[in-house]
């Protein structure tokens, strides 16, 4: 079992996507459209259009729209696909074809997004495509793809895993959008969206790995024989597969069964064209490289055997010995001791035993490689297994090197790879020794790449809480700095010495104040009022959503300064107003719409704007009907409304109507959360309870307790005994307390009902999340998902001064790992650590928050904790199933 506390290893996929987000700015996430691609941009992608025609950008594609012509809401389009080095010539062909006839089209504007586009851990739904092509009609989009298939017949490109192929060429077709909408997707983000014409509704526009054809659409006659020949192209597969256990842009690894002997083994796919390195090398040229390294190393125990391989459709297969027992990722995640509150020195004693032992048998297994000639190139914990008999067994082989070679990996995990000028069996020490500091501390490795000064300070973390002997780490030290490697003064920072890190991790009552000027300090220095797009770097999610709201905008930060009591600057502020008004596809909630910048304008004094962004919020509401959450919803808007209802009756009044609505989903048993298991504060029951609380506490009908109650209920229901006795959330293979999506943002909701009222079993929960929190839970900074916010929760509901409680100091001590001093001020990185966010869910505005629940005692660390209801305590009337009682509202 993985635990949200220990982490484990960040999946690719999603590593890439923030990845991808990296290119553009070394220190802060930004949109890939900012990249400086220049040198390999098409000739064509900076031409000027054909005359009539209009060119405009959007994000990584160049748009050529035919004079007086408007893009149809959705239809039948074409994808023209192509390999890196045909791609300049197929563009040729396309514009000639499309300006000729006057048909919109767009194309990616360089040969290094074309490559990005096509990495192996690319979004599978979009990779390869190269230019698209928008027919007004099935008469031009047959003639598009006849005579544009006739020319481009034999060139060479990916298959488009969302779309039909179109005979043998690189022509790919599929319905969907051509314009920009967006609708809720299934967890309750924006998504792009069509419009069904049976409704009139927006319904996703799903680009996943696979051909659909929406229920209201008839293919276009001409369209059968393709459509056939994917049905029937498939031929026999000659193994039965039992589940997937690893998808990419590369294609999948899959555990089978051969038929003829019953024995398992495991399949691995390569996509032709797909999946590329940095060199530009596809799936297939590594896979095969890596039968041939297998063949090399056959005979060693420590590498699986190769029992053959086979071509299926136009994927190539490799099938290799299925290994028994778990990755090391897995195994280190269920016996570390910190995934438990205050481990015993004993846990922590048998841990690092074992952690020792292991490194020793993976390094003996490394030696026995080398000897062969090999260097493995991509050695981390996912892909080292633990045999149940304890020995182990290195996998991925695919981007191994022969020994003597002067070249690098050209792929590798995040935080595993060596630095430049680091070759030969180094590569592989260097890969080891991250993966020994990831074993006990799972965040090292990425946070030490982005500042080499970070690997003393973990490794005296190994001898100093876990006792590791000294050769040992030693060892670790010596292969994490190569001779080669030259720290620069620019990135190192003494973490032990530094006072404001210092202060940071062992804080007196008295250092509050330069904590708060050094975190705001950070914040107001990476402002970029000159941008519209964002004020304040945050996380990727900013581009998606807009950098305007609370979660990840400007919204967030400018509150967070003022709830510091750091008035913001009046220039942010016009910037926000600005930009609110501007901003074309809001969402109407509260951390992530219109209805929380409301809420901020108005508390940073600003009413007139704040109620006009409110009357948007309310018409916007009926066109985007929203979900039931805190973060998103009908909760967070109702909270809203109940504050602006202290001085509006109509306010009060809709807020009032909303209770009602939610009422009824407790009552009929449909209340969910917003997101699949995402029980908490943010999107599940727990932000609904607290809106309930505070209906109780304008209008003291008590049926908002029992409503409350049932709320809280109905969340825990969704949790689970976690590693020593903690309470914690299941989200698919992790065990989550955080503040967003967890237990922690459970704890100050719960412990206001109980203030209310008597309740043995949401006490009970109560005491075992307060207990929770006190693990060192997280593997990120922030807020919404890391330390920061069960360092705010436990300090926000605690009965003692936060200071004296020592699981207090310890999330300090933890976050002034994660903290970095540029230019004299405090930075923190954001989700996935790859760059500093300034934002209020992941960065340094959040650690702001919740500094002010430590120093300043503040409860409400965030907007409406807590519901302050100041009734009397009331009599329970829930029965035991959870069912109210209380009178029907009117």
């Amino acid at each position: 079992m993985t635990s949200a506390t220990f982490g484990g290893l960040i999946p690719m996929e999603l590593a890439a996507f923030y990845l991808a987000h990296c290119l553009a700015d070394p220190d802060f996430y930004d949109t890939a459209q900012r990249w400086d691609d220049s040198a390999s941009r098409f000739t064509r992608a900076g031409a000027e259009p054909p005359v009539g025609w209009q060119r405009s950008e959007q994000g990584l594609w160049v748009l050529q729209l035919p004079p007086d012509h408007r893009l149809p809401e959705q239809g039948w389009k074409v994808h023209v696909s192509t390999g890196l080095d045909h791609a300049e010539e197929v563009l040729d062909v396309v514009w000639d074809h499309c300006v000729e006839r006057r048909i919109a089209f767009k194309f990616l504007r360089s040969r290094q997004v074309l490559q990005l586009t096509n990495a192996k851990y690319a979004d599978r739904g979009s990779s390869g495509k190269f230019c698209t092509i928008y027919p007004d009609s099935a008469e031009e989009l047959s003639g598009v793809l006849t005579e544009l298939g006739e020319a481009l017949d034999g060139r060479p490109g990916p298959y488009v895993l969302s779309d039909l192929r179109w005979r043998t060429g690189p022509l790919f077709v599929r319905y969907g959008a051509f314009q920009h909408h967006t609708c809720r997707g299934r967890n309750g983000e924006p998504v792009p969206a069509l419009t069904d014409p049976r409704t009139g509704q927006l319904v996703p526009d799903t680009r996943g790995p696979a051909f659909r054809v929406p229920p209201w659409v008839e293919p276009p006659p001409f369209l059968a024989e393709a459509m056939a020949a994917r049905n029937n192209d498939a031929g026999t597969f000659p193994y039965q597969v039992q589940k997937a256990l690893h998808f990419s842009n590369a294609g999948g690894v899959y555990l089978a069964t051969d038929p003829d002997t019953g024995r398992s083994v495991v399949l691995k796919e390569a996509r032709p064209l797909a999946g590329l390195d940095t060199d530009g090398v596809d799936a297939v040229a590594r896979l095969r490289h890596e039968h041939a390294i297998l063949d090399r190393l056959a005979g060693l125990a420590v590498v699986p055997r190769v029992l053959g391989d086979f071509t299926c459709w136009e994927h190539h297969f490799l099938v290799q010995e299925h290994i028994e027992g778990e990755t090391l990722t897995q195994a280190a995640a269920g016996r570390h001791p910190y995934i438990t509150p205050e481990p015993s020195a004993r846990e922590i004693a048998e841990f690092a035993a074992w952690a020792v032992e292991v490194v020793g048998k993976v390094r003996a297994a490394l030696s026995a490689i080398h000897s062969r000639g090999v260097v493995v190139g991509d050695v981390h914990p996912s892909n080292i297994l633990l045999r149940p008999d304890g020995s182990v067994v290195l996998v991925d082989f695919e981007l191994a090197l022969p020994i003597g070679a002067a070249d690098r990996p050209t792929l590798g995990a995040p935080g595993f790879v060596p630095p430049e000028g680091c070759t030969g069996p180094a590569i592989d020490h260097y890969g080891l020794a991250a993966t020994a500091l990831w074993v006990f501390v799972s965040v090292a490795p990425v946070l030490q790449t982005g500042n080499p000064g970070k690997s003393e300070l973990f490794l005296r973390v190994l001898v100093d809480r876990f006792g590791v002997p000294e050769p040992f780490v030693a060892g670790l030290r010596r292969d994490l700095r190569p001779q080669h490697q030259h720290e620069t003064s620019g990135t190192t920072v003494d973490h032990r010495n530094h006072p404001v890190l210092q202060a940071l991790g062992d804080p007196k009552p008295e250092d509050w104040p330069q904590l708060r000027r050094s975190i705001a300090e950070g914040i107001l220095a990476a402002a970029t009022p000159q941008r519209s797009d964002r004020l304040f770097p945050g996380d990727v999610e900013q581009f998606r959503t807009g950098g305007f709201n609370i979660a990840h905008g400007a919204a967030g930060v400018l509150l967070a300064l003022a709830e510091a009591g750091l008035p913001p600057d009046p220039e942010h502020v016009d910037w926000l107003i600005r930009a609110v008004k501007r901003w074309e596809a809001p969402q109407p909630g509260f951390y992530d719409g219109l209805h929380g910048i409301a809420y901020v304008l108005d508390r940073l004094g600003h009413r007139v704007p704040a109620l006009a962004v409110l009357d948007r919020a309310m018409d916007l509401m009926d066109a985007q009907p929203p979900l039931a959450g805190l973060h998103s919803g009908l909760a967070g808007i109702g909270l809203n409304l109940l504050y602006f209802g202290t001085a509006d009756a109509d306010c009060r009044r809709r807020a009032l109507t909303i209770a009602e609505r939610l009422a009824d989903t407790v009552r009929t048993g449909t209340l969910r959360p917003d997101r699949p298991t995402a029980a908490g504060l943010m999107y599940g029951s727990t932000g609904v309870a607290l809106f309930f609380l505070h209906c109780f506490r304008a209008t003291s009908d008590p049926e908002f307790l029992d409503l409350a109650w049932a709320a809280l209920h109905r969340d825990l229901a969704d949790c689970e005994t976690g590693p020593g006795g903690t309470l914690q959330v299941r989200e698919q293979h992790r065990l989550m307390p955080h503040l967003g999506i967890g237990t922690a943002g459970m704890a100050p909701v719960l412990g206001e009902l109980l203030r209310q009222r008597d309740d043995a079993r949401l006490a009970h929960a109560y005491e075992r999340i307060r207990h929770t929190c006190r693990a060192e839970s997280g593997i990120f900074p922030g807020l919404f998902t890391g330390h920061a916010g069960v360092l705010a929760s436990l300090a926000a509901t605690g009965s003692r001064p936060a200071l004296d409680d020592p699981a207090v100091r310890t999330h300090l001590h933890r976050l002034s790992w994660y903290a970095e001093i540029r230019h004299g001020r405090l930075l923190f990185p954001g989700e996935q650590l790859y760059r500093f966010s300034t934002d209020l869910a992941t960065g340094a505005a959040g650690v702001l928050l919740a500094l002010t629940a430590v120093f300043d005692g503040r409860h409400d660390f965030l907007p409406f904790l807590p519901a302050d209801t100041a009734a009397p305590r009331q009599t329970q009337t829930c029965d035991p199933a959870g069912t109210t009682r209380g009178k029907e509202r009117r």
